[in-house]
């Protein structure tokens, strides 16, 4: 429903709504193995459920509380994340915390918990038991840790008749969107009910163009983001109720142990769309053979969404290729820019059309200047970028220099800014980055307010082009390189190294900046050095010299700029945000700190 008809003014009178239109239809169905259903829940479930909770909340926490929300994998999540809007609490999803062999995990717990300050923790009982009811985490020690799915019970119907309306209006905090903590203490975003409602119509209006049949229903989207995640949380959560399709769920283990069980359920609805990072994509096409390729039927893969982190054009070009024998069609690939800080979606499309790739002179684009040039990607001098799509009238968005605030002109790189309703209005509880980050004027657009993304690039032919993260740059010699780029250069470098477990940064000696690449080599091998006696039998040697020249040959071949030091890593040293994201400055700090686990 379009959201200038003002038919929901908030999150709740939309699920609400969706629940008395059709209290039978099926909006949420979980996959435990990728394959199998496990669990489904209609609007009306979710609806009864959230109103009973939100009874129980309300006798541990007034309105405008934090309630923490550290479910598994499943479909629990729903219920808990509804139940706290309907009680009027601001909800605060957050990774589970996990369990290592020394007990819990607890600094992104913790991070959160100084930050958001809750007064409740919901989950599941299995996963509170083994956080032995909370008190396994400090921080949680003032903290109600409730286990949503025992505490209803069989009294959610009488529960659920003691609900009345929270007294919210759209401009009421819905939830706070934490950052993976990929770099510094984790933020987070302060999402209003019109955010989120006007950033779904953007996502609508921008994302499906295909035209619906009287009484027929957008095609089910499959995801295996997690809730915690902002694509996963209102792709999979919110848009569903909000365009009236069914989000086919399955956990982020069950997608990296089997990648084709991704695709398989994808090809299993026959119509489908589904959204997903940039690595997927490429596991994908390294973990599925042939032979399972044959037996995927993709055709009907409407619009295929990859975002939340750089897009390769290698990525896209490898995936249309493969899976051209399941019917995949390039066309349905999304590529899409956005960022939690504007709810998700800033940019995409247009939908249905093949991807926009461009080529750029490389050392003009590093130097900060955009000069287009007719060449083909994996050409010296030559950079590909893929286009995240076009700007929608709801949004404006300019280029800016970050030290001056001019606005940058069309053939100038420059940080992204960007205006409009889905943009929050800062960070909670930090008054500081908040001031840094939002409400910034420019002399250029007066009466607008804007948010400074931390993002770099430029629009051309209509599309935006992001070349990296202003906090991440490399300057060398006065050029801007990205790690990103100089991470993807590692791609079949030398067959000894773990595929896209590397990272990319550089440090001051005192004299100059120096670039660093940490990869790690896969356990099949053995780094011996010049004529080190092997000590393994079972392991297969490698020169570690063979291995550091070929990484600095790739990273010159691709990027022309010159790697003064290669460390080579055991499997699984890097450090990775949840989302599969490296954390670069770990990764920085632990080099320094000489914490590296050597090879």
């Amino acid at each position: 429903m379009p959201l200038e008809s003002g038919r929901w003014p908030t999150l709740v009178d939309m699920c609400a709504s969706r629940a008395a239109e059709d209290p039978e239809r099926v909006y949420f169905t979980y996959l435990p193995d990728g394959r199998t259903v496990g669990a489904s829940l209609t609007a009306e479930a979710v609806d009864r459920g959230a109103r009973a909770l939100a009874v129980l909340l309300l006798r541990h926490a007034d309105p405008g509380d934090r309630v923490l929300l550290a479910y598994p994998p499943g479909l629990e999540f729903i219920v808990g994340f509804f139940g706290c809007l309907y009680a009027g609490l601001i909800a605060v999803p957050i990774p589970p915390v996990e369990i290592g062999r020394t007990g819990p995990k607890t600094d992104k717990v913790d991070a959160v918990c100084g930050s958001a300050e809750p007064r409740v923790l919901l989950t599941t009982q299995s996963a509170l038991t083994r956080l032995d009811g909370g008190r396994a985490v400090g921080s949680l020690a003032d903290v109600v840790c409730l286990a949503s799915d025992t505490v209803l019970g069989e009294d959610a119907r009488e529960l659920a008749e003691k609900w009345s309306p929270p007294e919210i209006e759209p401009g009421s905090v819905a939830y706070l969107q934490y950052s993976s903590g990929s770099t510094g203490v984790p933020k987070g975003v302060t999402l209003t009910h019109r955010n989120v409602l006007n950033n779904l119509e953007l996502i609508r209006a921008n994302a499906y163009r295909g035209e619906l049949r009287a009484g027929e229903r957008p095609p089910p989207n499959v995801l295996f983001l997690p809730f915690f995640h902002d694509m996963g949380l209102v792709n999979g959560v919110l848009s569903p109720l909000y365009r009236d399709y069914e989000a086919v769920h399955m956990s982020p283990m069950a997608f990296v142990q089997r990648p084709v069980s991704w695709l398989r359920a994808v090809s299993d609805r026959g119509r489908a769309v589904s959204v997903a990072p940039n690595f997927a994509y490429e596991l994908a096409v390294r973990r599925v053979p042939e032979e399972q390729v044959a037996e995927l039927d993709l055709s009907g893969w409407e619009l295929a969404g990859v975002g939340a982190e750089p897009v390769r054009p290698e990525t896209l070009e490898a995936f249309s290729a493969k899976f051209a024998a399941a019917g995949f069609r390039s066309s349905a690939f999304f590529p899409c820019y956005g960022l939690a800080e504007s709810t998700v979606m800033v940019s995409g499309g247009p939908a249905l059309r093949d991807p926009v790739i461009a080529t750029f002179d490389a050392e003009r684009l590093a130097a900060g200047r955009v000069v287009p040039v007719a060449g083909r990607r994996g050409v010296a001098g030559v950079q590909a970028l893929v286009g995240c799509g076009q700007i929608q009238d709801t949004l404006c968005l300019r280029i800016v220099a970050p030290l001056t605030r001019r606005v940058c002109a069309a053939d100038e790189v420059g940080e992204i800014y960007i205006a409009g309703p889905s943009v929050s209005e800062g960070y909670w509880n930090a008054p500081r980055q908040t001031a840094e980050t939002f409400g910034i004027e420019l002399a250029e657009a007066p009466g607008l307010r804007f948010l400074a993304t931390g993002d770099l690039g430029f629009v051309h032919g209509g599309q935006v082009f992001v070349t990296g993260r202003r906090k991440d740059a490399i300057i060398l010699n006065g050029l801007n390189y990205y790690p990103h780029d100089i991470e993807a250069a590692l791609h079949g470098a030398h067959p000894a190294l773990r595929e896209d477990r590397c990272c990319a940064f550089s440090v001051d000696d005192g004299s100059r900046e120096r670039l660093v690449v940490l990869t790690e080599v896969q356990r099949r091998h053995q780094v011996v050095r010049g004529a080190q006696t092997v000590q393994d039998s079972v392991r297969r040697p490698v020169d570690a010299a063979e291995i550091e020249t070929a990484v600095a040959a790739a990273v010159a071949s691709a990027q022309g700029v010159r790697v003064d030091e290669v460390v080579l890593l055991a499997a699984g040293s890097l450090p990775y945000t949840s989302s599969a994201k490296i954390k670069r400055a770990e990764c920085r700090s632990r080099y320094l700190a000489k914490q590296l686990d050597l090879l």
